[in-house]
């Protein structure tokens, strides 16, 4: 290995570690607070859009558990299982494809939700119900699991864990990344979620109650924020896949192969923004979302933890007053 090599394995290495460190416990720690704000919240109970927020942050984790941890992991122990196990390969495929297809779709779902939900006319309104965002998730999962079936059969290993048929390394492109992962999502996700922006905008105008109003705003701003996360990190990174599923480099010369990795680390790090860093743009994008995580972490968890402890502490002194009644007093003999 010459020091050209050494230099750019060198700097792969340093990129996928510490960016891993920096993006999946950062990034797992903001949607399980995501989770909570949106679950114990009743403001947001029974909101659709909340709902497939909820679902956004479960299946971010999940991209973040199956996607970016093997990477890291990997390449900081110098032990990539999917080189050596083909099931681990396979799974692994198959598991970060189901979630890909179900986390686009979701961001899609929410932006025409949230449409729906700040439309003018009352016919379109009506669609938005928490039970359809129950049925359309409930159908996307499903539609997921079965059709990242066909990553099973076409993931393979050599020398590396990917695809090696060309007929499906062209679907791979084309139709995976081009209407399930990239094109469409994106030119539907932005639509209506400009279009939902435009809504709001006119929701001064027309009677509704001033905490509907509120919230209409929060989570439009909110899903806007969302989806040009999305599309900012989306786009390199289709682009670069569609690339090189299509112009692999020679795995027989390790200078293009050590090049390779670094380019496809570059991108798979801003890629990774997209799963991670969800939370932290709603923080800065939403003021009231701020007083909302302020409140679910310290005010009503604090008021929980001071009642139980007050609870407690009134069993115990209950329990000993019981106790100093029922004891029998001492005698004193007399001579």
């Amino acid at each position: 290995m010459n020091s050209s090599e050494y230099t750019l394995e060198a700097i792969n290495y340093y990129l996928t570690v510490y960016s891993g460190y920096a993006t999946v416990i950062p990034g797992l720690i903001g949607h399980m607070i995501n989770i909570m704000v949106f679950t114990k919240l009743r403001l947001f109970r029974g909101n659709p859009s909340a709902f497939y927020l909820i679902i956004g942050s479960i299946f971010d984790s999940w991209q973040l558990l199956f996607l970016t941890t093997p990477r890291f992991a990997s390449v900081a122990s110098g032990y990539d299982a999917t080189r050596i196990s083909l099931f681990w390969c396979k799974l692994r495929a198959y598991l970060v494809n189901m979630g890909a297809v179900i986390l686009t779709i979701n961001i899609c779902f929410a932006a025409i939700d949230q449409y729906l939900s700040t439309n003018y006319y009352h016919r379109l309104r009506q669609l938005s119900t928490y039970k359809l965002a129950q049925r359309a998730v409930a159908v996307l999962i499903i539609f997921a699991l079965l059709y990242a079936v066909i990553f099973l059969f076409y993931f393979e290993i050599q020398i590396i864990c990917g695809t090696f048929n060309p007929g499906f390394n062209y679907f791979y492109s084309f139709v995976h990344f081009c209407l399930f992962i990239g094109l469409f999502p994106i030119v539907i996700s932005l639509l209506f979620s400009c279009l939902a922006y435009q809504n709001v905008r006119r929701i001064v105008r027309r009677p509704a109650a001033g905490g509907r109003r509120r919230l209409d705003h929060q989570l439009t701003a909110m899903i806007l924020v969302r989806v040009a996360l999305f599309v900012c990190t989306t786009v390199p990174y289709v682009s670069l896949r569609i690339y090189q599923i299509n112009h692999s480099p020679d795995q027989n010369d390790p200078f293009a192969v050590a090049v390779d990795q670094v380019i496809r680390t570059c991108f798979n790090i801003v890629y990774t923004i997209d799963t991670s860093a969800v939370f932290y743009i709603f923080l800065i994008s939403s003021p009231r979302y701020r007083r909302q995580v302020r409140y679910i972490l310290f005010k009503k968890n604090w008021r929980k933890t001071w009642a139980n402890k007050i609870k407690r502490n009134r069993i115990v002194a209950n329990a000993n007053q019981a106790q100093a009644i029922e004891s029998p007093q001492p005698s004193v003999e007399l001579d």
